[in-house]
């Protein structure tokens, strides 16, 4: 008798819903409320623990998220912010654990254990990177010039492709022969800077902060002064001037197809060729900038800092913080109340929101989805066939034009042909009609 009580309690979870604990919203299965959901579709198969702040996708050869957003693994990439990280392949990789490092690159391998010693080839924008006992020595290769750095960043020396010196902050000189000439002499007050000087029309910069600054082309195309900064900057290029009083209260800007103002924190307002920027009370009033790629037009404004309306590749969404978000994309418009989380990412929005969205309602071409309270209300309609549920109490159902409906999860129930009492269907046509129609 038990075995059969047990069977009769567990079975509700397993072949109708029995909210809380089991229900379907959109072609999802979700259990424990919205806590923890579950969606094969094709080939893919998606799994969400959102208390445990983990996630699985089988797309891209599977991703995992776990206490997001600081772990997370793919096939190219995995880590564990502050602690771990591993990223590449067999022949070019890269892995770290605290202050331990190894790695691959097509120059050989790597090891390290920062801050006592190590090498690194093809990483942080260098050729070759090394250190012992750091900061006492390090050095940088890039480009055929060595940098050997002694008590970084006070002392360094150049060598190779380059020559000069460093000790910082007194003075400073450094020469790549025929290409650029740097100095500087208590620094950040007094600095020179000549680039490019291996083409038709080099670039010279001069500092003395803050009482003056230039930087020009020789052709005098491109430059910039600015005198006893922020009280006064002047730039200009072949498509734009602009100057700048007091940076950054009050800005003015002109140029072929670009004109625009600025009176910080007030208001600013500038245009160029088709992209605009307008905006007031920066940063908690309104911004709004329109852009252009190609011939495809993005929006973006902004209200209050957190509020947002987006238009770009991933298509439309817009939040008014923290009572509710829409995402539109691909003909399906997903409605999220509420939403304490103003994030827009793809996993925050599978992994975090779950936890938070008392009212979800998703509308694609074909049917609409709605849920309250976690599921407690949930209903689908696509036009002909409709499903409407209250928790595990009760749900009714029109399917090809027959209405059904169900009490306990189906416990007892009725339909056009059948009546169900403890799961049990029986016909509620008598014997002669079922005897006529199958003579």
């Amino acid at each position: 008798m038990w075995k059969f009580l047990l069977l009769l309690f567990f079975f509700p979870v397993t072949a109708h819903a029995l909210w809380p604990l089991s229900w379907e919203f959109n072609n999802e299965k979700r259990y424990l409320g919205s806590f923890i959901s579950y969606k094969k579709q094709d080939n893919n198969t998606r799994l969400v623990i959102s208390p445990l702040l983990f996630s699985y996708d089988s797309v891209d050869g599977g991703v995992y998220n776990y206490l997001y957003p600081l772990g997370k693994i793919t096939k190219d990439k995995s880590f564990f912010v502050p602690f771990y990280m591993s990223k590449g392949d067999e022949e070019n990789n890269d892995s770290s654990f605290i202050f331990l490092f190894r790695g691959k690159s097509p120059k050989g391998s790597y090891f390290g254990f920062f801050p006592f010693f190590g090498k690194l080839y093809d990483r942080f924008g260098r050729d070759e990177m090394g250190f012992f006992m750091w900061p006492l020595y390090s050095y940088t290769e890039k480009d055929g010039s060595t940098k050997h750095n002694i008590l970084w960043p006070f002392f360094s020396v150049y060598s190779g492709n380059t020559e000069g010196f460093k000790a910082w902050p007194l003075a400073g000189y450094r020469e790549q022969k025929g290409v650029r000439k740097t100095g500087f002499f208590l620094w950040p007050f007094f600095a020179k800077d000549d680039k490019n000087l291996d083409t038709d029309d080099p670039i010279r910069a001069l500092y003395a902060i803050p009482f003056y600054l230039r930087s020009e082309n020789d052709s005098k195309t491109r430059t910039a002064h600015y005198i006893m900064f922020p009280f006064y900057a002047h730039t200009q290029n072949p498509d734009r001037e602009k100057w700048d009083i007091l940076w950054p209260f009050f800005s003015f800007t002109k140029g072929k197809e670009t004109e625009g103002y600025s009176v910080f924190p007030l208001i600013y307002n500038e245009r160029k060729e088709k992209d605009k920027m307008f905006g007031f009370l920066w940063p908690f009033g309104y911004h709004e900038l329109e852009y252009y790629a190609g011939e495809e037009r993005f929006v973006r404004k902004r209200v209050l800092l957190v509020n947002r309306y987006i238009e770009d590749e991933e298509g439309i969404f817009y939040n008014v913080w923290p009572f509710f978000e829409v995402r539109k994309k691909g003909g399906v418009t997903k409605t999220s109340v509420l939403s304490p989380v103003p994030l827009r990412a793809l996993d925050a929005d599978k992994i975090i929101k779950p936890l938070f969205s008392l009212y979800e309602r998703i509308e694609s071409e074909d049917k609409i989805s709605a849920n309250i309270l976690y599921g407690l209300l949930a209903s689908e309609n696509d036009g002909e066939d409709y499903r409407t549920r209250l928790a595990f109490l009760i749900e009714c159902k029109s399917e090809k034009g027959k209405f059904s409906f169900e009490f306990l999860s189906g416990l007892f129930g009725m339909d056009s042909e059948k009546i169900k009492i403890f799961y049990i269907p029986f016909s509620r046509k008598n014997p002669e009609e079922i005897s006529s129609k199958t003579e």
